[in-house]
């Protein structure tokens, strides 16, 4: 959870058919004034006050700039709401009861609900913090054991479920073929211990914990097997109406976050202390997930620029990965249709980004 911030938990209910958790309430929608200046906020300065949903998840680079107040010197105040999952977000988004949103892959929920949101900024990918962990003793080795009929945890609707049809296909397999166990990796260690499941797809810490605190075998990492080495964008996001309203905020949340991005990269310590404040755990399993965080983020210059994967600039970064994930979703059946080129290319925002990248 948030520590310096007014936090409320929010509990279940389904959402547009997926087998997710959802919102049971949201408080009314952020209706902050505009700021009264540009660049850093000053005591002058009339806080842009808005809603921000954010799923309990390993959103480092997030809680560094909250804890050392980067939002508040840029004449923010977010009220962060804590989800239990990405998927709760679009009842907020679409209700007006959140105003940003940081997530996985509840954004491409929401653009094909039709709801109207801008990608602005990034958080972090599942590259090497994502990946098929199976128990001591069990029956998978390697991904090429899926297929044979041992239980496997794979939450659907999730990065998870995305890596476990990509590994399955770097097999050779369908999804089908393996003996898929709708488990949240939360749960895992419980399943592990009573030999339940054999293996399951799981993102940090829990993967890490597994193998730490169980003797787990990590078999591989999404960069293994998913093409291009990534298709789960961790990004920041709002409605189009709010950031229309407030033309300056996305910027000045990135420029928030690189801040804080520049302090885990001199002072990982920071992060661990940050991380384990939301979620608890070991201080070793921590340092690994900030330490892996920092190794797969890419600079300020690959998101503003074309040419990396994970650019916000043209469609063969950022883009690329959403329509991969949309896709993969529709051939898992958790989605009736991909998301259009057009959708995609208009609700990546390569701007804030761009204006901080140069100075601005």
């Amino acid at each position: 959870m948030f520590t310096s911030k007014a936090v409320r938990v929010i509990g279940a209910v389904a959402i547009a058919g997926l087998t997710l958790s959802g919102i049971s309430a949201c408080s009314s929608g952020g209706t902050g004034a505009e700021s009264g200046s540009d660049g850093e906020g000053s005591g002058a300065e009339t806080p842009i006050e808005f809603e921000w949903g954010v799923p309990t998840s390993a959103y480092v680079a997030l809680y560094v700039a909250e804890d050392q107040g980067y939002f508040e010197d840029e004449g923010l105040a977010p009220n962060f709401q804590t989800f239990q999952s990405g998927a709760p977000l679009l009842a907020g988004l679409q209700s007006d009861s959140l105003d940003i949103a940081t997530s996985g892959l509840a954004s491409v929920f929401a653009l094909g609900q039709g709801i109207d949101i801008r990608i602005f900024g990034f958080e972090g990918g599942t590259d090497i913090t994502e990946g098929l962990v199976a128990r001591a003793g069990g029956s998978i080795q390697s991904i090429d054991d899926l297929a044979n009929g041992a239980p496997v945890g794979v939450a659907t609707g999730t990065c998870a479920q995305i890596s476990a049809l990509f590994a399955a296909k770097k097999a050779g397999l369908e999804y089908s073929d393996i003996n898929v166990v709708d488990l949240a990796p939360n749960l895992f260690a419980n399943s592990f211990e009573s030999g339940s499941v054999d293996a399951g797809f799981s993102w940090s810490p829990y993967i890490l914990d597994l193998q730490r605190d169980s003797g787990a075998t990590i078999i591989g990492w999404d960069t293994d097997w998913v093409p291009g080495g990534a298709s789960c964008p961790q990004t920041h996001y709002g409605r189009s109406e709010f950031l229309d309203e407030h033309p300056d905020a996305a910027v000045k949340i990135v420029r928030a976050l690189e801040r804080a991005w520049a302090d885990l990269r001199e002072d990982p310590q920071i992060g661990v202390t940050a991380l384990l404040d939301r979620m608890g755990g070991s201080e070793e399993t921590a340092l690994e997930v900030v330490e892996r965080t920092i190794e797969s983020q890419p600079t300020l210059e690959d998101l503003a620029t074309a040419g990396s994967a994970h650019s916000f600039v043209g469609t063969e970064g950022i883009v690329r990965q959403f329509d991969q994930a949309a896709d993969a979703f529709v051939d898992l059946g958790v989605i009736a249709e991909p998301l259009s080129a057009e959708t995609l290319k208009n609700a990546v925002d390569p701007t804030a980004l761009e204006a901080v990248f140069a100075g601005e």
